[in-house]
């Protein structure tokens, strides 16, 4: 069994308040949950207006279906089109 994580720093499209900023953020969050079954968070930049950092992480029985899941979490999120990938780092435990 493997444990795997990835951060993912994003910048809210079309964005200038908090409010805002938090609807669109937990609409990403259960989607992203529910497409891939992983367990997803805002980790930072809560109070950012546009920014935000979320991490996900996923068990899987090898390495590689692990990084695979993540990898296709980080695709998800860069077509997103409320959301643009800025970068992000897998972290395998």
């Amino acid at each position: 069994m493997f444990l795997a994580a990835i951060r993912l720093e994003i910048r809210v499209k079309d964005c200038h308040a908090v409010r805002v900023k938090r609807r669109r953020i937990r609409a990403i969050l259960e989607k992203l949950h529910k497409h891939f079954n992983v367990s997803v968070a805002e980790v930072d930049r809560r109070e950012h207006p546009s920014e935000s950092v979320l991490a996900a992480a996923a068990v899987a029985e090898t390495r590689r279906e692990a990084r695979e899941l993540l990898g296709r979490v980080a695709d998800a999120l860069a077509v997103h089109p409320r959301a643009e990938l800025l970068g992000h780092v897998l972290i395998e435990v």
